[in-house]
């Protein structure tokens, strides 16, 4: 994705919005010479402040309030607001430009980010939302409670990383998939992917390193809030799986950034598939929880 595109056409959707919003509202006869006297209002003031004339300038300000009340109610009346008449852009910080100054926004990070994790298949899914009696039904309903205290708070969460360890089928990825939609929903940075997605990344950053691989790395690195989930289903590769997992729990961990994992290994297991150190990183207590699933498959129920 061109970056520049990307913004140049953020900034023209809301121009655009706009324009339609404002000639609508300036269909209304009323709402039109409204508009067109507080312009002129404007311009009067300006002059009357130059000049010191206090009287001028009372009699201008009360004028335009009156007219600006009446074109709220005109505004209101046709589902509209005065906001609505200039462009919203998405990011408040730079106006959809991307750059404050000559230094680039964090939206633009997040922004190349996501394109180059869309490019690579790791990009944003379609997370259902689990309600409480859904979650009620699936008999997860205390570890749901505990992770929506977990999503109110973040990211001013005290333990920053969370395990879900528990058998197939008992809720871990319904449970994680929830989290993660409920804090994109918030406006933050979310990366849900499998063990499967997660080690191609690694491979193909291994295999063949470029510059939108390299991103992609930083992507996972970066982001909010990374899920990985069925940690353990994948292919352990040789110099590749373990040291890069590694990498990413360690840079990850020392940006104070969130990730939640969902596996169904025990700790004897992690420790001889990944290592001592992958293990520390994961089991790390001040800085992880540990949630265990129990029970029967929750798919094989009705």
């Amino acid at each position: 994705m061109d970056m520049k595109t990307y913004y140049a056409n953020l900034r023209a959707a809301a121009q655009e919005k706009a324009a339609r919003n404002a000639a609508r509202a300036r269909e209304n006869e009323i709402f039109r010479a409204n508009d067109n006297r507080l312009a002129d209002i404007e311009r009067e003031l300006a002059f009357a402040e130059i000049d010191g004339d206090a009287k001028k300038i009372a009699a201008l300000e009360g004028e335009k309030r009156t007219k600006t009340a009446q074109n709220d109610e005109l505004l209101k009346a046709m589902g509209l607001t005065a906001k609505d008449l200039s462009p919203a852009y998405e990011c408040e910080k730079c106006g959809d430009t991307g750059f404050i100054g000559t230094k680039p926004c964090s939206c633009y990070r997040r922004a190349l980010e996501k394109s180059a994790a869309d490019d690579i298949g790791i990009g944003a899914k379609n997370l259902p939302v689990l309600e409480e009696c859904d979650a009620a039904d699936k008999g997860i309903l205390s570890e749901y409670k505990k992770m929506r205290l977990f999503i109110e708070k973040f990211p001013s969460v005290k333990t920053k990383n969370v395990n879900f360890i528990g058998g197939t089928g008992t809720g871990k990825t319904l449970l994680a998939g929830d989290a993660a939609a409920r804090i994109a929903a918030r406006g933050f940075g979310v990366l849900f992917l499998s063990s499967f997605e997660l080690n191609n990344v690694f491979l193909a950053y291994h295999d063949l390193f470029s510059d939108s691989r390299a991103v992609a790395m930083n992507a996972l690195i970066h982001a909010d809030f990374l899920v990985i989930d069925d940690l353990g289903a994948e292919q352990n590769f040789k110099n590749v799986t373990s040291p890069y997992l590694l990498n990413l729990l360690s840079e990850r961990n020392m940006r104070g950034r969130s990730t939640l994992i969902t596996a169904n290994l025990t700790a004897d297991e992690f420790l001889a598939r990944y290592g001592e150190r992958v293990f520390s990183r994961i089991f790390d207590k001040r800085l992880c929880a540990t949630i265990h699933f129990g029970g029967a498959d929750k798919r094989l129920q009705k």
